[in-house]
């Protein structure tokens, strides 16, 4: 069976730029959208390359504070993690999700 990866997903740049604007780690981010572009690019291929399957876990900068707030993380790598993870499980149960071609 194939595993499901998801990747914390931005649908622009303008969206990106907000995201880094509310990350408290924006520092371990790549500097800019094309950059994360090309990273994202690069793990896509070794997620599908594996056999797996790439799902977005689409980060809108409003939602995931939200998101955060509801949940208990903050707004960084722990928070980006774990709404991935909820994505990626929203994804088992329900067959939902935008896979990443």
């Amino acid at each position: 069976m194939n595993d499901v990866i998801g990747i914390a997903w931005f649908k622009d740049e303008p969206t990106y730029r907000k995201a880094l604007a509310i990350f408290t780690d924006s520092e371990n981010m790549p500097a800019t959208y094309e950059d994360w572009k090309a990273l994202v690019g690069r793990q896509c291929e070794e997620i599908k390359g594996g056999g797996n399957i790439a799902i977005r876990a689409d980060i809108d900068p409003e939602t995931f504070t939200d998101w955060c707030n509801r949940s208990g993380f903050k707004a960084d790598s722990q928070g980006r993690m774990a709404f991935v993870n909820h994505v990626e499980l929203e994804h088992r149960k329900t067959g939902k999700g935008t896979v990443i071609e």
